[in-house]
């Protein structure tokens, strides 16, 4: 580890405690501006303006400007200009920028050729969207929510810039910085709502619940124990991180104390959104972990995240109790609904629309009815006919938006991911530990799209251009990616005699 160390870490860094503020400053400022419309696209606008400018100086420093918007500004959707959130707009205007400055430049074909085998796959998944996004055009779906369901599979565009966008290592570092203050700010900014709302503080359908249901995209569901469900977007990357982390800490060496930090904290957002499929997917992720990794430490380590989760969540509802329950009854619920899916609203109602979506792929088995499809079913419960976009089901909602060709082409491309990590991790001399995190964490995905939209997800999708941007990259950034994980909590020590690691 010595050789790699410098007299600075990563994380230690002004830059990390502007980063956290920002975090903060940009969730408050949404609250405020709720309802303001040309405050926001007056904002937008100008934002707007300085990424275009700082292109112009430095590609990298727009590319920074585009990723700090990703890691901290939540759904995404928390300033809109012309019905378009501020998301959205960046990266349509970072990749017109991108595809204009290397078209100008006639480096764009190059630019667009990564690997081909992956371009194969792109091509026909985005021929199979446009065939979707048509088809449900001419089934008379609503437009709005073919748009709404288009949307997140551009993002995947953001992998061409970002395979060539990595390699100042002042950009490196900074997106470690942005790692670390996303988990930081979402762990506080999800105990800070749950202490408001279990405290009586602030109480449901008040207006910041109407701003976190509605701008932040997020749940706050009451438990009926003192309990309080904190559910965002951004979450859909806690899985992967911790199985990350939990990867890392499964090296035989000793480690800096941050890691179980940062552990600590990404599983308390974890127990506080206590979804059954992030759950499930975790287990099999921890089960993928073993591979390249030692049984003791595969089982140390494992059995540290399963004590954790426990442990976590009893303190919590505990605490949210007021010393009068653990809280086991509820995790015995959730686990329960499993394998009796009737004793809870969430998991009866999704087996209420199971045959519906049966009979929607039915007419429709192979070219399945496109972008937008909306299921109606009846709720037993509440006697309700509900109509809704939302299946529940991942890979059954995948079969009906994009038929048997572009659902398989979205599966192919992440089992694609996972074969290329593989062959990585087969070819790497010693150092695994990364690329099988990232692994379990693509695994997780696929665990997770069985009752959730993961893989066609914002943040699925986002989590899936990072790691075929690490998986693609030749052996040659080995070395990089190593020294980078020993600098984000290590430095130097000059010692009276020599230099010691920390």
């Amino acid at each position: 580890m010595q050789k790699f160390l410098t007299d600075k870490s990563i994380f230690y860094s002004k830059q990390t405690v502007a980063l956290l503020a920002l975090f903060f400053i940009i969730r408050v400022a949404s609250f405020l501006l709720v309802g303001h419309e040309f405050y926001q696209g007056v904002l937008v606008f100008s934002l707007l303006l300085v990424m275009a400018i700082l292109y112009f100086k430095n590609p990298e420093w727009a590319w920074c400007m585009l990723l700090t918007e990703i890691f901290l500004g939540g759904s995404g959707h928390y300033f809109e200009l012309a019905g378009l959130s501020i998301r959205t707009l960046f990266i349509i205007t970072f990749l017109f920028l991108w595809l204009a400055h290397h078209f100008g430049q006639k480096l764009l074909p190059q630019r667009l050729k990564i690997q081909t085998n992956l371009n194969y796959i792109l091509i026909v998944l985005f021929a199979s969207l446009i065939f979707a996004a048509v088809n449900g055009f001419l089934n008379k779906n609503d437009i709005g929510n073919i748009i709404q369901d288009l949307m997140p599979f551009g993002f995947l565009l953001l992998l061409f810039p970002s395979f060539y966008s990595f390699s100042n290592e002042k950009t490196q570092h900074y997106l470690v910085r942005l790692i670390a203050v996303f988990i930081i700010g979402t762990a506080l900014f999800a105990f800070l709502t749950f202490v408001l709302f279990s405290s009586q503080t602030l109480l449901i359908h008040q207006d910041f619940y109407k701003w976190f249901r509605d701008v932040n995209v997020g749940k706050i569901t009451d438990m009926k124990t003192g309990f309080f469900r904190i559910v965002e977007p951004s979450h859909l990357f806690i899985v992967p991180i911790i199985l990350l982390i939990t990867s890392l800490r499964m090296r035989a060496e000793k480690h800096n104390r941050m890691w179980w930090v940062m552990l600590i904290l990404a599983i308390f957002i974890l127990d506080l959104n206590l979804s059954r499929g992030y759950f499930l997917a975790l287990a099999i992720g921890l089960l993928v972990l073993k591979y390249k990794h030692t049984w003791k430490k595969w089982f140390f380590e494992s059995l540290s995240v399963v004590l954790l989760i426990i442990g976590i969540f009893t303190a919590t509802h505990l605490f949210a109790s007021g010393g009068v329950s653990p809280g086991w009854e509820l995790l015995g619920l959730r686990v329960r609904s499993f394998a009796s899916p009737e004793i809870e609203i969430s998991t009866n109602t999704r087996m209420m629309i199971l045959p519906q979506i049966w009979e929607k792929i039915k007419t429709a088995p192979f070219l399945g009815g496109g972008l937008g499809s909306e299921v109606t079913f009846l709720n037993t419960a509440t006697y309700e006919t509900i109509t809704t976009q939302h299946f529940d089901w991942g890979y059954l909602e995948m079969w009906t938006e994009l038929g048997i060709i572009g659902g398989l082409a979205l599966l192919g491309l992440y089992l694609f991911t996972a074969v290329l990590l593989i062959k990585k991790i087969k070819t790497a001399p010693d150092w695994h530990d990364f690329d099988v995190g990232l692994l379990a964490g693509i695994i997780a995905l696929l665990v997770m799209n069985v009752t959730l939209p993961a893989l066609f997800h914002v943040f699925g999708i986002l989590f899936l251009v990072f790691v075929l941007t690490v998986a693609v990259k030749q052996m040659n950034i080995f070395e990089g990616i190593i020294a980078i994980l020993y600098r984000i909590f290590n430095k130097l020590k000059i010692g009276k005699n020599r230099p010691l690691s920390s």
